[in-house]
């Protein structure tokens, strides 16, 4: 299999239901975080997770789908699942202002956790090779 080809799908065998699994986890996680504490009670973070944080769960779970092997299309889920939550939390009670609809939310969080998934994998798959050639040539 070229390097290609385990970029964008991935080793035989790799765990995209874990990832799928775990996406759909961090998502309801990070949503009910983020609803307004007379939606959900004490369940509610107050003002929610760090932007930053959310950011670090995208990348993150990126570099988790290219460090167990799997190809951007299966470690996107879980990447994209957190930054989807945040901004689907924010358009659906409608915390910003100017007021975000639900639609713009889940568009922004499609997009901004496909791009911060994607570069975390990127970064990860880099590093993988990059070890894999500095170990093959000692």
């Amino acid at each position: 299999m070229s390097t290609l080809d385990r970029f964008f799908i991935g080793r035989e065998g790799a765990p995209t239901r874990q990832h799928r699994l775990g996406g759909i986890a961090l998502f309801a996680l990070v949503f009910v975080t983020h609803l307004p504490p007379d939606v959900v009670g004490p369940l509610s973070y107050p003002f929610g997770l760090r932007l930053w944080t959310i950011a670090g769960l995208g990348l993150g779970g990126g570099a988790i789908g290219a460090l167990r092997g799997d190809g951007v299309f299966g470690a996107l889920p879980l990447g994209v699942g957190p930054v989807l939550g945040f901004f689907t939390a924010l358009g659906a009670a409608e915390l910003t202002t100017p007021s975000m609809g639900l639609w713009q939310g889940v568009a922004t969080g499609l997009v901004a956790g496909g791009l911060l998934a994607s570069l975390g994998f990127a970064l990860g798959f880099g590093g993988c090779y990059a070890v894999a050639r500095v170990l093959s040539s000692v």
